[in-house]
């Protein structure tokens, strides 16, 4: 535990890292876990009529009480414009779909495409098309719709985190199994991800549907360890054999996760699997060191064959193989990290 913190490897039960150790399947969220988390406001089309700005503050507005990352996004964005923030009533939110609420007396949603055709909003074949061209290049489309009219969509880029393409790439060559979970259409999720080789992608996740692809992973006898950032990924955290959370995410993820990164790095979840292997393997040593100390020397002082003197000697040294084993783990994962 103690080399683990100093690598930036919170490990808040012992037991997290034999788990650790025996996991075949490593599920990702997405965003702010393989990418950087740092959404941008790259893109926006708009209806005829309506300015990029309108539909901005609109979007912004809505999205005022919202604590998810596409909701500050849009918030930077609009205070980066000057654009204040107008009063909102009967706001509610549906969790990896969207918000809506009423501003001047009109009904405003912003979200998914799922989220406006629940609300019989449809998009049309120019719309459809531009929505295209956004997801091709991995950019996600947040749609703004006023009293049923899509007004405009605002696009949303992030880009994989500079050690994601080597962590999968080790983990794969290691026969792991490797899982993205992401709220984000198919096509995104491909495109962000396309460098990252043969793996699993699961797009349009909702966050209630988190946990139940754990579980079903478990059902066919993976052993799961879920990487996750968000509010969202909690429930897939504490559903997995062993949860792993970033720092910077949310604290309701920290809480919910057997082992936190301190410094946000992927490559440190590799570290913490070669912790975890590098730790069972010590104790194994350690109790074969004790136990033939004790099936030796035991019976020698029994018959006497041992002397007091010789007897004192030894149990010191054994207990000093013990400890010089267990500080050798220092030095093989500064070794592995320096790699």
């Amino acid at each position: 535990s103690g080399v683990g913190a100093s690598n930036g490897i919170l490990i808040k039960q012992g037991v997290a890292l034999e788990k650790l150790s025996s996991v075949t399947h490593y599920v990702f969220d997405k965003t702010g876990t393989l990418t950087e988390g740092k959404l941008r406001l790259v893109k926006r089309f708009t209806a005829e009529g309506i300015s990029p700005q309108t539909v901005l503050q609109i979007a912004a507005s809505a999205e005022q009480q919202s604590e998810h990352g596409i909701a500050k996004t849009i918030i930077s964005a609009a205070q980066q414009e000057n654009l204040p923030l107008l009063e909102i009533s009967r706001f509610n939110a549906s969790p990896g779909r969207g918000v809506e609420a009423d501003i001047e007396g009109q009904k405003i949603l912003v979200g998914t495409a799922e989220w406006m055709t629940l609300h019989d909003i449809k998009l049309n074949g120019e719309w459809q098309s531009q929505v295209n061209q956004l997801e091709q290049q991995g950019i996600s489309g947040v749609f703004v719709a006023r009293d049923q009219k899509l007004i405009g969509i605002l696009g949303l880029f992030d880009t994989l985190r500079d050690d994601a393409k080597n962590v999968i790439a080790d983990m794969l060559a290691q026969g792991l199994k490797v899982t993205v979970l992401s709220g984000d259409r198919q096509l995104v999720v491909d495109s962000v991800t396309a460098d990252l080789g043969n793996i699993q992608r699961l797009a349009e996740v909702l966050p209630a549907e988190k946990r139940q692809v754990i579980q079903r992973l478990q059902q066919q006898g993976d052993f799961v360890a879920m990487v996750g950032d968000g509010i969202n990924d909690s429930p897939a955290l504490i559903q997995a054999d062993v949860g792993i959370a970033l720092a910077s995410g949310t604290d309701v993820s920290i809480e919910s996760a057997d082992i936190i990164l301190s410094h946000n790095q992927l490559s440190q979840v590799a570290l913490a699997r070669q912790l975890a292997a590098r730790t069972l393997r010590t104790i194994r040593q350690n109790i074969v060191l004790s136990i033939s100390y004790n099936v030796i020397m035991v019976p020698l002082a029994m018959m006497a064959l041992v002397s007091p003197l010789l007897a004192a000697i030894t149990m010191p040294i054994s207990s000093l193989l013990v400890i010089g084993n267990a500080a050798r783990i220092s030095r093989i994962v500064k070794i592995g990290r320096a790699h």
